[in-house]
């Protein structure tokens, strides 16, 4: 009895009845040899999975350290603002210190935004939720498939 191969050519099935997946279903050795290779599929997409995932995770918490890094050099900037202010103040009693101690308080708004986001990004946490999902799902449905 022919069979129709995935390239659309007839081969004989010398006998073993088929699956609708084009597996041979008697004998053990072909059952095994299709658990192996099922096996191999499911390890080899939740390792893509997880590597993923993982890139994602390191993505996000390197925005985060970015975010910090750059509310660190506003905080910098903010800091020489500031001595820039506390120095016209001292030097000239003028209004332009009060112009200077804008920029400043406007450069630490900046700085306290930045950081918060930073933090915010960095508290969330990193983690493997649909790689366990899905492997919690397939050690469920081996287990009720290999009772039978």
């Amino acid at each position: 009895m022919p069979s129709i191969t995935d390239h659309g050519a007839p081969t004989p099935l010398s006998g073993a009845l088929r699956s609708r997946f084009g597996r041979p279903t008697v004998g053990p050795g072909a059952a095994a040899k299709a658990l192996a290779e099922d096996t191999s599929a499911l390890v080899r997409a939740e390792i893509e999975l997880a590597k993923t995932e993982i890139r994602r995770a390191a993505k996000e918490k390197a925005t985060g350290a970015g975010l910090f890094g750059a509310a660190g050099v506003v905080g910098f900037l903010a800091v020489q603002a500031l001595l820039v202010t506390a120095g016209f103040a001292l030097a000239l009693v003028l209004p332009g210190w009060a112009a200077a101690a804008v920029v400043a308080a406007v450069l630490l708004l900046v700085a306290a935004i930045l950081a918060a986001a930073g933090k915010r990004t960095l508290d969330r946490p990193a983690g493997l939720d649909a790689t366990k999902e899905t492997i919690e799902e397939d050690i469920a449905w081996a287990k009720t498939h290999l009772r039978r």
